[in-house]
């Protein structure tokens, strides 16, 4: 079906027009989250929709009105309640609630909102159940974005046991309450099935079409390697290292073996320094340093920064090992890193197995079963030269697979169902 005809359809179905994407995401490039829903509204506004974010921004006071957060980006209009500093912040939600209510009805978008979709939530989940239960008694449909479903390990116990109530909550019971769900990945939208939701699936996308000469390659043989995330908690030292969602330990390691075979490469970290991590996870300290200037700790940089050190990398390098974390979420660090045109050096969790073809944008690897083919992969992979790096990066610009415009009659299609 054509975008006119997929625009067509929906104006005949609807008579009101707005939409609301809420949660506890940065908009529009301030995080992951933010860059999902940005793509996500990008679809919306292609279906003739006119879609209002609100998130949370630590540059928020709590005295400053939701009114008066107002900005505007890429022309979707957006504000911003305070991102929660305290137990208290985060059990506020009644009072977070009523703004988010005044709001609606000060500016009159009640009278034309087709839908609310939410993202997680800006404060604690039992702000979700009244977000339903007041856009049931308006008729408003309500739609559940899921991304995740996260096991939390701190060195706090009942910080951990009142994260582990609250996301299973919403996880278990108020998605369950909406009129659908846009669910990350496969393992979600099966969960929800089994309970007669309507689910469709949008994996983290590509607000952007890159093109082929954005992706750029260092003209010279040591290769560039890039990881960007904040994998643990700063401050703290890991407990179990065999926790980390993201696997930065084991990814140090290749590439200490790597080096000590001779391979030559610069690997960036993004997110948090040297000290940082060291204190984290001391046990690396020795790796660390023996690669020397083969490993550089950038510390937190600005999204754009970020972004364009993964254009100019010769790879990307994700490490997850497989849980419920890791099959449930999607990681937008390979969907932004292929849609840059930079392959992705990964492990087969999520739904990793349907976007990657091996040697074409990405590579699998494996480091639990086979330590030594995995080592020897590395090695080959890093000894690759321009030509066939270039034609791989030509391979991850053209697939366009995240790209969002692709996914348009998929939510068409869910929206038509909710409806």
């Amino acid at each position: 079906m054509s975008l006119n005809n997929l625009r067509l359809q929906g104006e005949c179905i609807m008579k009101k027009n707005t939409v609301i994407y809420i949660g506890n995401f940065s908009f529009p490039l301030g995080n992951a989250a933010g860059k999902r829903v940005y793509a996500n509204g990008k679809i919306l506004k292609e279906l003739g929709y006119k879609v209002i974010f609100i998130g949370v921004d630590k540059e928020v006071e709590k005295r400053d009105p939701l009114e008066a957060t107002e900005k505007e980006y890429d022309g979707f209009v957006y504000y911003n309640f305070p991102y929660p500093r305290s137990n208290l912040d985060w059990a506020n939600y009644p009072k977070i609630f009523n703004n988010l209510k005044s709001f609606l009805y000060d500016k009159k978008i009640i009278d034309n909102l087709a839908f609310v979709i939410y993202y997680g939530s800006p404060t604690l989940s039992l702000f979700n159940t009244k977000l339903i239960r007041f856009c049931k008694k308006q008729k408003i449909k309500v739609i559940a974005d899921c991304v995740d479903w996260l096991t939390v390990k701190t060195n706090n116990f009942i910080f951990d046991m009142v994260k582990w109530l609250d996301n299973n909550y919403q996880k278990a019971y108020a998605n369950k309450k909406t009129d659908g769900i846009i669910a990350i990945s496969s393992y979600l939208s099966n969960y929800y099935k089994k309970s007669g939701c309507n689910t469709v699936i949008i994996p983290p996308l590509s607000p952007t079409d890159f093109s082929l000469e954005e992706s750029r390659i260092m003209n010279n043989n040591k290769k560039s390697i890039s990881y960007a995330g904040i994998p643990f908690r700063k401050g703290q030292q890991v407990k179990d290292i065999s926790k980390l969602k993201d696997r930065i330990d084991k990814a140090i390691i290749l590439l200490h073996q790597a080096k000590k075979c001779g391979c030559d490469f610069v690997f960036n970290i993004y997110g948090f320094t040297k000290d940082e991590y060291t204190k984290a996870i001391p046990q690396q300290k020795k790796f660390i340093d023996e690669l020397g200037e083969s490993i550089i700790f950038h510390g937190l940089k600005p999204n754009k920064e970020v972004v364009d050190s993964v254009i100019k990398s010769d790879f990307t390098i994700l490490i997850r090992d497989v849980s419920r974390d890791t099959m449930a979420g999607f990681p937008t660090k390979v969907s932004e890193s292929i849609s840059c045109g930079t392959p992705v050096i990964t492990t087969r969790t999520s739904d990793l197995e349907n976007f990657i073809v091996e040697g074409t944008n990405g590579f699998f690897i494996d480091t639990i079963n086979d330590e030594k083919a995995t080592q020897k992969k590395i090695n080959e992979i890093l000894s690759y030269d321009s030509v066939k790096l270039k034609s791989i990066k030509k391979s991850c610009v053209e697939s366009k697979i995240f790209y969002y415009r692709n996914y348009i009659s998929d939510l068409a299609s869910f929206i038509e169902k909710v409806k």
